[in-house]
């Protein structure tokens, strides 16, 4: 009777699965597909359109568009090891893992009426090039332009930090995987929601100034840091270079020097404190005018916090450039057991105390009011 039992259940699920499954296809066939040429899609960051196709690969590269009507399918593609947020309306972040050309259907029916549709991809370009092919919608249903971005613009060059890796580990001992990093919990993206900014992030794990982590020697020279990546089209590929003036942020705020003295050799401090000079002059050269804001920290001390004060001192003496400021986040800021993630990077808590820590200077110095929502939402509730 029991085997009878289990089969009875088993054939029940069987049966269910399938009739999910006729649904689904059911209701492919009464949808109709709009490619990511349409132009009601509307792109954040750095893309290349080719033909009826967008492909990308740095963090936080964002597709938004509205839509009508009650179901939506997302084609892409993502390899491996990348992951996507996808936000429709007010609905819960739904995580998306397309590794081959994949249709994902949104769970459940929408209600009927307008949507508004964000995709944002959380992992860096290490993860994987990312394909995003269009949606499915309703075949009497329709495609509009989404609400504009924000007029605030934020340029963010940074590492691991930046690239929210390990935010969603449990603890600092949990080992990474590319499900934990999820760049919609960085300080960076938290500082551009507190702004009501849109933002870039040029960001890669274990980059530094002018030395990678663990290299064997005190200068990188195998692979590039970061300053050579600034204007990538795809991180990783040199021969594809991206116009700097598309995109003319409004402040920049640089955090390296993380992986340049996390382990040994350590470069020699003349060598370092000149490639942040010509970092810093690459920047300022190419965006007349605009605010720079230097971090160092939270997961490195000295002597990297002496020198990104002293790259600010020197170019604001030698350039008589006020625009460059310095903001040091202490490493005593993150409680170890509460603030950090997997291998011991800021967990989605140490990263608001982070922001929080750099937003005040930044709202003083841009002249920009700024909400504080997430901070109490992420710390004071907790």
């Amino acid at each position: 009777m029991r085997i009878k039992g289990k089969i009875s259940g088993f054939l029940i699920a069987l049966t269910g699965l399938l009739c999910y499954q006729c649904t689904e296809n059911k209701e492919a066939l009464k949808t109709r597909f709009v490619t990511a040429a349409d132009q009601a899609f509307l792109y954040m960051g750095r893309v290349d359109k080719q033909g009826d196709q967008v492909a990308y690969n740095w963090p936080g590269i964002m597709v938004s568009t509205r839509f009508t009507g009650r179901s939506l399918g997302i084609r892409i593609k993502g390899e491996e090891r990348n992951y996507f947020n996808v936000w429709v309306d007010d609905c819960p972040e739904q995580v998306v893992h397309a590794v081959n050309d994949t249709v994902w259907w949104f769970p459940g029916r929408l209600s009927a009426g307008e949507h508004q549709l964000r995709l944002v991809k959380r992992t860096e370009a290490d993860m994987g090039m990312a394909t995003f092919y269009g949606l499915h919608i309703g075949e009497k249903d329709s495609l509009m332009a989404p609400l504009p971005l924000p007029e605030r613009k934020v340029l963010f060059i940074g590492n691991s930090i930046t690239c929210g890796y390990g935010t969603e580990g449990k603890n600092k001992l949990e080992r990474f995987h590319p499900s934990t990093e999820n760049c919609e919990k960085s300080y960076a993206t938290i500082i551009a929601r507190a702004f009501k900014a849109q933002y870039q992030l040029v960001s890669h794990s274990g980059l530094g100034i002018v030395r990678n982590y663990g290299d064997p020697e005190k200068i990188s020279r195998k692979l590039q840091p970061m300053p050579a990546r600034l204007d990538y089209l795809f991180d990783g590929d040199s021969t594809k270079r991206y116009d700097l003036n598309k995109y003319i942020p409004d402040a920049v705020v640089i955090n390296l020097g993380t992986n340049d003295y996390s382990t040994q050799p350590f470069p020699d401090e003349k060598d370092y404190v000149k490639g942040g000079m010509a970092l810093l002059e690459r920047i300022t050269t190419t965006f007349p005018g605009v605010r720079v804001f230097c971090i160092a920290g939270p997961m490195i001390n000295e002597p990297c916090y002496s020198y990104n004060k002293k790259i600010v001192e020197l170019y604001r003496e030698q350039y008589s450039n006020k625009d460059v400021a310095f903001i040091g986040v202490p490493v005593e800021l993150l409680n170890p057991e509460k603030d950090l993630g997997s291998d011991w990077h800021p967990s989605y808590r140490g990263q608001v105390k982070s922001a929080f820590h750099i937003i005040p200077v930044i709202s003083t110095v841009m002249n920009w009011d700024y909400s504080s929502e997430e901070e109490r939402q992420v710390l004071i509730s907790q």
